[in-house]
């Protein structure tokens, strides 16, 4: 768990811990301004990978986002996420790169935590995924702004979706982009992204990507916030966002609606 560090790597390391342990991450790097983690193989009862920045103190003091990130060539398994950001991250992300890793196994592929509160300079932008191979995820794709962490997650400022006044509580995501995914055996969703009302989601780029579900497929709730229910071979579920493009994107055996966007300004295909 490194924090309010430069330049960092990670080579070939291995962190094994029982699939039912509570908070048992592999890799926490915290407000870090340089990192590369290559070759990991990450078998985790948490996040397998979670960058944060700190959850409001740290983030509202110091200004300091984790930013210049790269995670190749890795093995991510079993973990409540592959790959997180936050919930933690008060003071933002910025130019995160994963890319060339297999997730196995994992609750959820790609994983975006975020909630009000974390306050006006939680930035998340600037993040690519790309060339990727999922395996039995049960939603590849999550970025939930509603997360119900900490003791008021549950409130009704947190978790009212209709839109609430912008302020210096307010965080902000910017682009995402997902390129080259192959999620196979997918149980829930192929993805659901929730931006908040009034501070829509920048842009969302998802370019050849390719989900099929397994043949028992799990009834799961996607994303951990309130109102969603458990659900099994969903589409692509997107709200509050201005641009979403979508570029050879296939959702095979899905039920229901392939596509799923409210309060989306743009949808170009």
């Amino acid at each position: 768990h490194p924090y309010f560090s430069k330049d960092l790597a990670f080579y070939g390391v291995e962190v094994h811990n029982p699939a039912d342990s509570p908070n048992t991450d592999g890799i926490d790097p915290e407000s870090v301004d340089g990192l590369q983690i290559y070759g990991a193989k990450l078998y985790t009862g948490d996040d397998c990978v979670a960058i944060k920045s700190g959850k409001i103190y740290m983030g509202k003091t110091y200004k300091s986002p984790s930013r210049n990130i790269t995670i190749r060539h890795s093995l991510l398994m079993r973990g409540h996420g592959s790959i997180t950001i936050g919930s933690e991250i008060a003071g933002g992300a910025k130019n995160v790169l994963i890319e060339n890793c297999v997730f196995d196994g994992t609750d959820r592929g790609l994983r975006i935590k975020t909630r009000r509160g974390r306050g006006k300079d939680s930035v998340i932008d600037d993040i690519t995924f790309r060339d990727i191979e999922m395996k039995g995820v049960l939603t590849p794709v999550v970025v939930n702004s509603f997360y119900f962490c900490d003791p008021d997650g549950h409130s009704s400022y947190v978790q009212n979706r209709e839109a609430m006044p912008v302020d210096a509580r307010t965080p902000e995501i910017g682009r995402l982009t997902f390129e080259q995914l192959d999620c196979r055996d997918c149980h829930a969703a192929a993805a659901w992204i929730d931006g908040l009302p009034e501070k829509k989601i920048g842009e969302i780029v998802m370019r050849d990507v390719r989900v099929s579900f397994a043949n028992d497929a799990q009834h799961s709730v996607p994303a951990m916030a309130e109102g969603i229910d458990p659900c099994s071979r969903a589409g692509l579920h997107i709200t509050n966002a201005k641009s979403v493009v979508l570029e050879n994107v296939r959702v095979s055996g899905c039920e229901g609606e392939e596509i799923v966007a409210e309060n989306v300004d743009e949808i170009k295909r």
